[in-house]
């Protein structure tokens, strides 16, 4: 059966040779503009002035798209201006956005006099860069910030003891302007510093870092509060790669510019540029700041080029159980990761189990499980595209065959037959006879920038789900509660309402990553629950097909009731004035038109993970996975709705504990995902209702 949807802590091993990162960080200054840059968005280019405006410029903090020299001192570094460098003004003046352009003839300091011909005095609300904004600019309507578009190159120049022009952009802001005025600049990336020694040091070509964040590439920043703020830009490329090409020397500082992030480990790839190479991982944390040099300190290459190292295939094993009669098993696999990118897949696959086990109730039965980290290397990375009907219209050679199409995932999925007989041949627990391939879960992290996530059930357990995890390269995505809610819950004839603000409010928005969509498919392919959201026209549930799916010998849907007076849940309604006793959350259970992506099928809360991948199962949700916890770890007879509830957590992160809550400024640009209004999901040309081979064909966004 198919089932679909839509975040890290990392750890590679780490190689000798990579310095540990006790050094101080530094603060940095610079600045450097684009003097062609044209006009963007809808502002106007201010008129010319009677006299010439003065502007005494200080850079205190690096930034990258500059020509200024980086000079080393103790404190860590000087970033000066050069002559012609040009800062660009934006401000308001009555309700009219203008820009200008500030120039300066002088060199070699930190601070230097910038003049302009350009009428900017007498507006209000004046935003600095230097160099210039490069995409756009737009107004947000919602809170009318302006955002600013802007771009760092993921191929920069190595500059001995200095930094690439066009690398450095710094940033300042002022509620007003007059002639002659002190303006402090701040810079918008962070530089990482090395140093290179050794015999070879002086064949390096090219010298890549890649992590598992997005660090360079499109963003968005908009001011908040005086700073801006990152974010992903919307339809943007990201990269999760940075390389520095040029002439290396030893004993000279190198840096590379890069958004600010925190990084979990990563890997620096030294090449000569002949097809000889060495890389080194680190699994240290390390924060990158805004205008903050990082120095990583020297890194001896030895005297020949080393490749990749030892990079081990053997399963790892990153949770084991310590309680059950046996082990329940969950095995993840890579799809589109060369051998070189294994090291990153691992970090990942950790990261989104680490955030799989931190979400209830699979936290609290966390001893019960063994996850197995497996290993395969493809020949090529990411995943094929299709046509969104099956076709494959630019193929990738991976390793098993995940693929969907370009604007819709409609027809995500792999060769399920390889992904089964690789786990089964590879997963110790199934190779020890412990458990048989039906009863382990697999998901399968897929190296593609493209939103999606689906899952696959049979009627005997068997299933995988598959996740692509460079989505806005791992950044924030936001999903909304369905916006169409029914007049009643009970009439399948009582008519649909728009959701009001004040709903929504109690409600949250859910904000999360590419790891929330393993949780919410994880509750597919494990705990056979199905989505509970619903298009915005009104459909009517096939409670035949509900039936089924509820009937297998390992049943799917639970979590759904075709029928509006007797649900699955009746045991928990029955109660509920326990239960509410006990804890006054539990008064959400009920029941709620809108579920299977359709009107007239129920759910037993609001709001839950299986519609807005919050980190959050409802009730009967919870009780379900438990039930399925307990069962494959050989202690049914343990269970009982007593046994549940007594380890029960009932928080939902983003409406109970006030330091998690999601109030989302709405300034934020996020990618927003909204549950679609299709109808299910079947293969090309199937009839109403087709089942294949006991699987079901369900697509969910």
């Amino acid at each position: 059966m198919i089932l679909a949807t839509a975040l890290l802590a990392f750890g590679c091993s780490e190689v000798e040779g990579l310095p540990p990162f006790d050094k101080e960080s530094t603060r940095v200054s610079a600045g450097r503009d684009d003097p062609s840059a044209g006009r963007l968005g809808g502002e106007i280019r201010a008129p010319k002035g009677a006299s010439t405006i003065r502007l005494q410029a200080t850079c205190v903090t690096s930034s990258p798209d500059s020509r200024a020299v980086i000079e080393p001192d103790s404190d860590g570094a000087d970033v000066l201006w050069e002559a012609g460098d040009v800062i660009r003004v934006q401000f308001l003046k009555d309700g009219i956005c203008y820009f200008g352009d500030l120039v300066t003839e002088e060199g070699g300091t930190s601070t230097a006099e910038f003049t302009t011909d350009d009428d900017i005095l007498g507006g209000s609300d004046y935003i600095f860069f230097a160099p210039c904004y490069k995409k756009f600019w737009e107004t947000n309507p919602l809170t009318g910030k302006r955002n600013f578009g802007l771009e760092l190159p993921a191929a920069q120049i190595a500059v001995g003891d200095g930094v690439m022009a066009g690398s450095n952009l710094a940033f300042a802001r002022s509620d007003s302007f007059e002639d002659g005025m002190s303006l402090t600049f701040t810079n918008l990336p962070a530089l990482l510093r090395f140093s290179l020694a050794g015999d070879i040091a002086s064949e390096v070509k090219e010298v890549t870092l890649r992590t598992t964040s997005w660090i360079a590439g499109d963003v968005i920043i908009y001011d908040a509060g005086g700073y801006p703020d990152f974010h992903p830009g919307s339809g943007g490329v990201m990269r999760t790669s940075i390389t520095l090409s040029g002439d290396f020397e030893a004993g000279k500082e190198y840096h590379i510019a890069l958004w600010p992030r925190e990084l979990n480990g990563f890997e620096m790839e030294f090449s000569d540029g002949n097809g000889n190479y060495s890389v080194l991982r680190s699994t240290k944390r390390i924060t990158l700041g805004k205008s903050v040099v990082t120095d990583i300190g020297e890194i001896n290459l030895g005297s020949v080029f080393r490749g990749l190292g030892d990079i081990s295939t053997d399963p790892i094993k990153y949770v084991s159980a310590t309680e059950g009669t046996k082990p329940v098993s969950i095995a993840v696999v890579p799809d589109g990761f060369t051998l070189a990118e294994l090291p990153m897949y691992e970090s990942l696959a950790k990261s989104a189990l680490d955030l799989l086990f931190d979400t209830e109730p699979y936290k609290t039965y966390k001893n019960r499980f063994n996850a197995w980290i497996l290993k395969v290397a493809s020949r090529e990375s990411g995943a094929s595209v299709t046509d969104g009907n099956g076709n494959v219209t630019t193929a990738v050679d991976n390793h098993f065959g995940t693929r969907w199409g370009a604007d819709s995932y409609g027809d995500m999925v792999a060769d399920q037959e390889i992904v089964y007989d690789f786990v089964a041949g590879n997963c110790p627990d199934i190779t020890s006879g412990v458990h048989p391939i039906d009863e382990v879960p697999v998901v399968v992290i897929v190296n593609d920038h493209r939103y999606g996530g689906r899952a696959f059930i049979s009627w005997g357990g068997r299933s995988y789900c598959i996740c692509p995890w460079a989505f806005y390269s791992g950044g924030s995505i936001l999903w909304r509660f369905p916006s169409i809610v029914p007049l009643s819950d009970s009439d399948l004839n009582g008519g649909y309402r728009e959701l009001t603000e004040d709903e929504l409010s109690i409600i949250k928005w859910s904000v999360g990553d590419w790891r929330n969509i393993v949780v919410h498919e994880f509750g597919h392919s494990f705990a056979r629950l199905h989505d509970e959201y619903w298009g915005s026209q009104p459909t009517t549930a096939n409670a035949y097909n509900i039936t089924y799916w509820q009937s297998w010998p390992v049943p799917f849907g639970l979590n759904i009731s075709g029928s509006y007076s007797t649900t699955p849940w009746d045991e928990f309604l029955n109660r509920k004035s326990e239960l509410e006793t006990l804890d006054p959350r539990y008064s959400r259970i009920g029941k709620y038109q809108g579920a299977g992506d359709l009107f007239g099928a129920w759910r037993s809360e609001m709001v839950s993970c299986m519609i807005d991948n919050r980190l959050y199962y409802n009730a009967w949700s919870r009780y379900l996975i438990a039930k399925r916890i307990m069962t494959l770890s050989g202690d049914l007879s343990q269970f009982n709705f007593n046994y549940w509830l007594e380890r029960d957590v009932t928080i939902d992160p983003l409406r109970d504990t006030p330091e998690t809550r999601a109030d989302l400024d709405r300034s934020v640009r996020y990618y927003y995902i909204y549950p679609h209004d299709q109808e299910e999901y079947l293969p090309p040309d199937a009839p109403v209702g087709f089942i294949e081979d006991d699987y079901i064909y369900v697509r969910t966004d």
